[in-house]
């Protein structure tokens, strides 16, 4: 129990500020927080130890994991009606922006997971490419190689819908 201990000290913090960050709602955050430690604690026996970079590792992926998917859970179609025709935009670019958003989130969703957490590590937690490929323990080659058919892959999901 230790260990697990050391863990949450470790960790309380960064996993709150990502889930925060992705979510946008304190109690949301919280909820994200404590299920990803449910599922930390029933993978201990995986991580190196609590103060390994597998264990952060683990604890960010785990973590970003479980707030996309509230957000899958919690999304609801954006509809012209509910933007705020008040705002300095136009109610339509507001309702461009907002699909783009979720065009751009749909790309990202729809790549593998080893190339959607170099990008994550790397544009949103804003780590080097070589602080990105230590935590996930892959060499700074492969980090690059991964960062550029991401946004190839990204790319190309956008052309696509572009084109629908």
């Amino acid at each position: 129990m230790a260990e697990f201990e050391k863990l949450y000290k470790n960790y309380k913090r960064l996993m709150f500020g990502i889930a925060y960050d992705i979510l946008k709602n304190e109690q949301d955050a919280e909820d994200a927080v404590q299920e990803a430690f449910i599922r930390l604690a029933d993978n201990l026996e995986k991580i190196a130890g609590a103060d390994s970079p597998q264990a952060r590792n683990f604890a960010v992926v785990v973590t970003r994991n479980i707030c996309f998917n509230v957000l899958r859970k919690r999304h609801i179609e954006t509809d012209i009606d509910d933007v705020d025709v008040c705002s300095d935009k136009s109610a339509e670019d507001e309702f461009l922006s907002a699909q783009g958003v979720e065009t751009l989130e749909r790309a990202l969703e729809s790549l593998p997971e080893k190339y959607r957490d170099i990008l994550y590590l790397t544009a949103y937690e804003e780590l080097s490419l070589r602080e990105a490929a230590k935590l996930l323990g892959i060499t700074y080659e492969n980090a690059k190689s991964r960062v550029k058919r991401a946004r190839k892959k990204v790319s190309e999901f956008l052309k696509e819908v572009s084109y629908e």
